[in-house]
């Protein structure tokens, strides 16, 4: 089977689906009309993300033919011996006991922003709402003044949405620096300030990077600048359409809204199945270190796979029969592959699922009953990598 869409131009993302489930049903395994292999079973993607010596991650999610130099690149991209070292690091501070020491935080946030929702009249939950928290929440875990959180966000947006993340470059210059100066500078002030403090009480992590080695060696300025600005731009990004997709499911379905109200201790798995049947990271790229066979379909070294976890997801033999359909008490949602598997599993997907529940229980307990407006239609985003709603209309009753 030949795939005929290309991922590099915007598609309609239920024809994607529908493609991608006519291919889990036939070789479960093609090449595309643009040069691309797809893999969309959940057991062939389960193999390769728990690889990382055959499935290398070298390139990441950039375009083909960009060579990053080694101290920019993102650890998203990195393999061993350099990623194990930073993971380590960074998970010395992004892990569920810091998590839990942020949901105050995040609770605070997600009620002064609920409070601020007009009283009347159909309002947007992404400029009000799922969009705000993440940045604001990332900002905060990694050590960002709050005076400064707005800003960050801006910066972070628009990084996340320019040609950086895919070409390590924008049309003002080549890397972060180049790219986007004014977000470099002020993380490279960030660090500077950790620098000269000898504050016993900062214990964030852009303060840790800076005070600690990776390794046998401190971290140079510009790995700290890629490796603050990466989990700025993975937390928000990824989380706001998370919320997103999340908000969409349950306000389209007023029995769910109300039965996730009234008990609030099925809200976790209703996150979990809202990241399996909506994941907000469609794909995520390797590149053969050596011949491979996945699902009977032989793949040469050298190429880049496409590992599609949005289709994944949605396997009828992991999932059953109605692995398209939402549905907030399968037993197995949490099974998903929303947040990758192995070595490069997401650090953040604790505080992902935190802010989820945080979020949503502080909305339910301002409005009893909610909805999508009238005449509102999901549009996703244009990408084929990300899913996340480009809006998301409400009316509320308070």
């Amino acid at each position: 089977m030949s795939l005929t869409f290309d991922p590099f131009v915007p598609n309609e993302q239920s024809l994607i689906y529908a493609e991608m489930a006519m291919l889990r049903r036939g070789e479960g395994v093609a090449r595309s009309s643009a040069g691309l292999w797809f893999v969309s079973r959940y057991d062939d993607c389960r193999v390769a993300l728990k690889d990382n010596r055959i499935f290398s991650n070298v390139g990441g999610m950039r375009a083909p033919g960009v060579v990053v130099p080694d101290d920019e690149r993102l650890i998203n991209e990195m393999d061993p011996p350099d990623h194990p070292k930073l993971r380590r690091f960074e998970q010395s501070v992004l892990n569920q006991a810091h998590f839990k020491q942020t949901e105050p935080f995040i609770r605070d946030l997600a009620t002064r922003l609920i409070a601020d929702l007009p009283a009347t009249g159909p309002v947007d939950l992404l400029p009000a709402l799922t969009g705000p928290v993440p940045g604001i929440v990332a900002s905060h875990v990694i050590g960002v003044p709050e005076r400064d959180h707005a800003q960050f966000q801006a910066w972070s947006f628009e990084v996340s949405k320019g040609t950086y993340p895919s070409h390590n470059r924008t049309e003002r210059g080549p890397g972060l620096h180049g790219g986007h100066p004014e977000f470099a500078r002020y993380i490279d002030g960030l660090v500077n300030d950790r620098r000269r403090s000898e504050s016993p009480d900062l214990d964030d992590l852009v303060t840790r990077m800076v005070r600690e080695k990776i390794g046998e060696r401190p971290m140079t300025a510009t790995e700290l600048r890629c490796a603050i600005a990466h989990l700025i731009i993975a937390g928000h990004a990824t989380t706001m359409h998370m919320l997103g997709n999340l908000f969409h499911r349950v306000l389209s379905n007023r029995n769910l809204y109300e039965q996730l109200r009234a008990d609030r201790s099925l809200i976790p798995n209703a996150i979990d199945e809202s990241l399996r049947v909506d994941s907000p990271v469609q794909v995520s790229v390797r590149s053969l270190r050596e011949d491979v066979e996945l699902s009977g379909v032989a793949i040469p070294r050298g190429e880049r796979v496409w590992l599609a976890l949005g289709s994944a997801n949605r396997d009828e033999v992991y999932f059953g029969s109605d692995a398209d359909t939402f549905r907030a008490d399968r037993d197995n949602a949490g099974d998903h592959v929303a947040f990758g598997m192995g070595p490069h599993l997401c650090l953040g997907a604790g505080l992902a699922r935190m802010e989820g529940r945080v979020v949503l229980e502080a909305f339910f307990d301002a409005f009893p009953a909610a909805g999508l407006a009238p005449g509102y239609q999901y549009r996703a985003t244009p990408s084929f990598w990300e899913l996340g709603p480009t809006s998301l209309e409400a009316v509320l009753h308070a």
